[in-house]
C-alpha cells in the first residue's frame, strides 16, 4: 500500500477525519489524504493572516491551510523529543492538541517524520488513536 492510500485509509476508518498529513521533521509536506470532515467555519477565511491576498496560491486554499497547520508540531516535536532524551525519558510517541472545533493528534515515527490527523470536534479519540497508530506502522516500511 501505498503513502497516500495508507492516509485515506485512516481517514475512511474515522468519521471526524478532515485529513492526514505526513510530514518530514522541518515541518515539510510529504504526502496528504483528506477526510470527509470539512475544515472549522471561518479557516479558508484566516487563510489570508497568513498569505497576502494579492498573492495567489497555486493548490487549493484548505490544502494550503492542512499544510499550515501540519508544519506547526515541529518544533514542539523537536523540543520534546530532545528534553526526553536529555531527561532520560526517551523519544516522544504522540501528542494531541485540542482547539475549539479541530483536534490534532501527531505520531512521531522513525526516520525523522511524523504524521498528523485532523478531526472535527467532538471526536472518537480512542478510534482516531488506534487509525493514527495503525497508520504509523504501515508507513514505517516506506521510510527506511
Amino acid at each position: 500500500m501505498e503513502l497516500e492510500e495508507i492516509l485515506q485509509a485512516l481517514c475512511g476508518r474515522v468519521p471526524e477525519a478532515i485529513a492526514a498529513v505526513l510530514c518530514d521533521f522541518e515541518g515539510e509536506l510529504v504526502v496528504s489524504a483528506r477526510g470527509e470532515a470539512q475544515l472549522p467555519e471561518g479557516a479558508e477565511e484566516s487563510l489570508f493572516d497568513h498569505v497576502p491576498r494579492a498573492r495567489r496560491l497555486t493548490i487549493p486554499e484548505p490544502e494550503y491551510l492542512l499544510r499550515l497547520a501540519a508544519a506547526e508540531p515541529c518544533a514542539i516535536l523537536r523540543m520534546f523529543h530532545e528534553s526526553g532524551a536529555r531527561i532520560g525519558l526517551g523519544a516522544l510517541r504522540e501528542i494531541e492538541v485540542r482547539y475549539a472545533s479541530v483536534d490534532m493528534l501527531v505520531r512521531q515515527l522513525s526516520h525523522e517524520y511524523y504524521v498528523v490527523l485532523f478531526l472535527r470536534r467532538p471526536s472518537l479519540m480512542a478510534l482516531a488513536r488506534h487509525g493514527l497508530r495503525a497508520a504509523g506502522l504501515a508507513i514505517e516500511p516506506h521510510l527506511a
